[in-house]
C-alpha cells in the first residue's frame, strides 16, 4: 500500500517560508540527534547513518537560508511544493 500526500503546497513569504522550512529541518536534526545518542549507548558498531544524515540536513539548512534570504533581499516569495510518499511494509525481525 502507499498513500502520496501533498504535505506543503503554495506560496509563502520569506518569513513564512523559513517559519516552514526551518522547523521541519530543525525537528528532523533533533529526531536524528537523538537516535545517534541512544546508538551510541550500544557499542562502537552502531549504524552511524544518523550522523550522515545530520550532515546533510545541516547542508539543506543552509541552502534554505540562502535562498529565503535572497527571496527577502529581491522582494520575492517562494513557492513551495512538497509530497510524501508513505509506503506500508512487513516488519523484518533480525
Amino acid at each position: 500500500m502507499t498513500e502520496n500526500i501533498a504535505f506543503i503546497k503554495g506560496r509563502f513569504s520569506p518569513a513564512e517560508a523559513a517559519d516552514v522550512l526551518l522547523s521541519l529541518i530543525n525537528d528532523k536534526i533533533k529526531f536524528h540527534t537523538v537516535k545517534s545518542l541512544n546508538l551510541r549507548h550500544e557499542g562502537p558498531d552502531a549504524d552511524l547513518s544518523s550522523e550522515d544524515r545530520i550532515k546533510e540536513l545541516k547542508e539543506a539548512k543552509k541552502i534554505i537560508e540562502q535562498l529565503v534570504l535572497s527571496a527577502h533581499k529581491n522582494g520575492y516569495e517562494l513557492e513551495i511544493n512538497s509530497t510524501i510518499d508513505i509506503k506500508l511494509f512487513e516488519k523484518s525481525y533480525s
